[in-house]
């Protein structure tokens, strides 16, 4: 593969999507840190980025980046008051674990529950791009293979120079991270604390 197409964020999300429909790997912003991520609909991408970030899928599976709240229900079981909790922290930097609905092939869940991780970023470039795609992305954090987080193009492009298709350059995003919590059967557990303030869950 030749090296990754880098492109402004001004110009990045008709590109992100055409390249994402083509089945390509795509490195972006987010409200928090870079990710890498593909179409749902394109197993081999995925595999790409699970072998990129040396992921084991039966133990972690890729988030699903969704526009708005309105998709929740397609991908994923939520009952009125956990609409309601995620209503108070969606879109903003936090991942959920939720239990798939049916339309989640199991190869992208985890455990006999089949939870899956979801984020709604806070983030105009990534609301374009799912809006435009019409599916949810699954993404990871960019990072090294040694764990380092990269948090610019350039730093991207380093390490993954010949397996990405393409890097939106949003400046540096250094974090913190999202703050992971588990909404199943609307028991709140918090799993990370990062930028997102768990007490809007309350």
């Amino acid at each position: 593969m030749e090296s990754p197409l880098v492109v402004p964020l001004s110009e990045g999300d008709r590109i992100a999507v055409e390249t994402l429909k083509a089945g390509g790997v795509v490195a972006f912003p987010t409200d928090t840190l870079y990710g890498i991520g593909c179409a749902f609909d394109r197993p081999r991408a995925i595999e790409r980025v699970l072998k990129m970030r040396g992921i084991d899928r039966a133990r972690r599976p890729l988030t699903f980046l969704l526009p708005d709240l309105g998709e929740l229900a397609r991908y994923a079981q939520v009952t009125e008051a956990g609409h309601a909790i995620l209503s108070r922290i969606f879109p903003g930097p936090f991942c959920v674990e939720l239990i798939a609905s049916a339309a989640v092939p199991d190869p992208y869940v985890v455990g006999r529950r089949r939870t899956i991780g979801v984020r709604i970023p806070d983030h105009a470039f990534c609301e374009k791009v799912l809006w435009g795609l019409g599916m949810p992305l699954l993404t990871a954090t960019a990072k090294a293979r040694d764990g380092r987080l990269l948090t610019d193009a350039a730093a991207i492009a380093t390490e993954f120079a010949s397996e990405v298709n393409l890097i939106v350059d949003g400046g540096v995003q250094d974090g913190p991270p999202s703050t992971v919590v588990s909404l199943v059967d609307d028991w709140v557990t918090v799993l990370r604390r990062g930028r997102g303030d768990p007490d809007r869950l309350i």
